[in-house]
């Protein structure tokens, strides 16, 4: 599909999901909202679930974490299409039905395991036509470790076509058929 290939960033992303006219999404790892809040108001209608347990992680102290939250809150509130989801992705699986979602944007824990488990678990959640997506597909001083073989894993076990943005920190994506 052409409309798939040549995008140089997530946000030509988000603006394929409204090109496709998207309306109901979710990204998994929202942290202070700004990628949240670039979809909300690049896609017309969007309703978009935004899912992170904002707490404290690796570096990110208690106090941090209570920071980051509170300017995702202020940032995302005033929306009254977006639903703000404060649990880890596997325990917000059961708030979204299966199918339900036109996108999913993963972008949370970078190690193997979790980014394994978002793709397998939320690809579910993604109807067929949908866009399974998510952040950094890159390596990066020892950081996220786990994206680029978790997704070439998923796509190779299920004969997917994966595509690329082409920026510094490329998106990942592929559509569920």
């Amino acid at each position: 599909m052409q409309l798939l290939e040549n995008l140089n960033s997530r946000e030509n992303l988000a603006e394929l999901f409204a090109e496709l006219n998207f309306k109901v999404g979710a990204e998994i790892g929202v942290e202070r909202g700004y990628f949240s809040e670039f979809l909300i108001k690049t896609i017309p209608g969007l309703k978009l679930y935004c899912i992170d347990p904002w707490v404290p992680y690796g570096k990110v102290s208690k106090g941090r974490a209570a920071r980051i939250w509170a300017q995702a809150q202020i940032r995302l509130v005033p929306y009254s299409n977006v639903v703000i989801i404060k649990k880890t992705s596997m325990d917000a699986l059961s708030d979204i039905p299966d199918g339900f979602l036109d996108f999913v944007y993963i972008d949370g824990a970078h190690d193997f395991i979790n980014v394994d488990q978002d793709i397998r678990c939320w690809s579910k959640k993604v109807r067929l036509g949908g866009i399974i997506s998510g952040h950094d597909y890159v390596y990066l001083h020892r950081r996220n470790l786990g994206i680029i073989p978790a997704v070439d894993n998923f796509v190779k076990e299920n004969n997917l076509s994966l595509h690329l943005t082409k920026d510094e920190l490329p998106s990942w994506f592929w559509m569920k058929s």
